[in-house]
């Protein structure tokens, strides 16, 4: 009997750039049907229809830039699902801060465009940690702790103003650095980021209605980045708790992994973009949702 190898299986044959062309201009018919069509074969062809696209996107039809315009953001949220299933986050404890912020990036390009890359995030971040280390060595953890609060107040802007968790701006790490404003969530993400390249060890810490980081060494220190940065104690968080008639209150102040932080990103960007919603965006969160909750 003949080797299976030696008949491999016909690869299919990848199109030329009239097929593809041909293909772009049925998204400006009118059918449904072949608009349709024509989607779901670009979609397929991924990376080899992207600059046809492109072009596309600027072509005088409107409804032909707008479908093209479609297509486009639906391969880059694919792309950006793809990146973040290879992110190197520990199944326990912490990664290191350019995973994080890759990982917080790449979510909030799955719901908005024009979301810049994680390096253009990081330049005044690392700028202001480079400062805070040289400030900040041979002291003690509580000096580092009001230091670094007033170096995310002074240097970055950033303030403790109750801010809406339907709006995305709200959440986005450019736009809450651009304009000071930011949930819990998203202003932590800012100070754990900060800390770790910095030089010091910090993790998150999620409570109700509350996200708090901890800074570790010989005694750990609190701090709530949406008030400022002030340091909290354990007494007023179990307080905080008992008031709120949790149980088992100890069980909230355990250090969260970057997983954790992102999942509690994640499902801020969930709300946000529930105001507005689109199917496949909510889908996009989803699967990225059961990434994390599979590492």
């Amino acid at each position: 009997m003949s080797d299976p190898q030696e008949f491999p299986e016909p690869q299919p044959r990848q199109p030329g750039l009239r097929a593809i062309e041909a293909t772009i201009a049925l998204l400006g018919a009118g059918r449904e049907p072949a608009v349709r069509a024509a989607r779901e074969r670009l979609l397929r062809w991924g990376e080899l229809a992207l600059e046809p696209l492109r072009r596309a996107a600027e072509a005088e039809s409107m409804r032909l830039r707008l479908r093209a315009r479609g297509v486009l953001r639906t391969l880059e949220v694919r792309d950006c699902l793809r990146r973040f299933a290879a992110l190197r986050l520990g199944r326990n404890g912490r990664s290191h801060a350019p995973s994080l912020l890759e990982g917080a990036t790449l979510l909030a390009q799955m719901v908005r465009t024009f979301v810049p890359e994680a390096s253009t995030v990081a330049a005044p971040l690392r700028a202001i940690a480079a400062e805070l280390r040289q400030r900040c060595a041979g002291h003690s953890l509580p000096f580092v702790a009001r230091e670094l609060a007033k170096a995310m107040g002074d240097g970055l802007a950033l303030q403790g103003k109750s801010a809406d968790a339907r709006e995305l701006d709200h959440l986005l790490l450019d736009r809450v650095l651009m304009h000071g404003t930011g949930m819990p969530v998203a202003l932590s993400l800012l100070y754990l980021l900060v800390a770790r390249w910095a030089g010091f060890s910090a993790v998150g810490v999620a409570l109700p209605g509350h996200f708090l980081v901890r800074l570790h060494g010989p005694r750990p220190v609190l701090v709530e980045p949406a008030q400022g940065g002030r340091a909290v104690t354990k007494a007023d968080c179990l307080r905080h708790l008992r008031d709120r008639g949790t149980t088992a209150p100890t069980d909230h102040l355990r250090d969260l992994t970057d997983r954790e932080v992102l999942v509690h990103y994640l499902r801020a960007l969930q709300v946000a973009s529930a105001a507005r919603p689109q199917a496949e965006t909510q889908q996009t969160l989803d699967r990225a949702l059961l990434l994390l909750e599979a590492i």
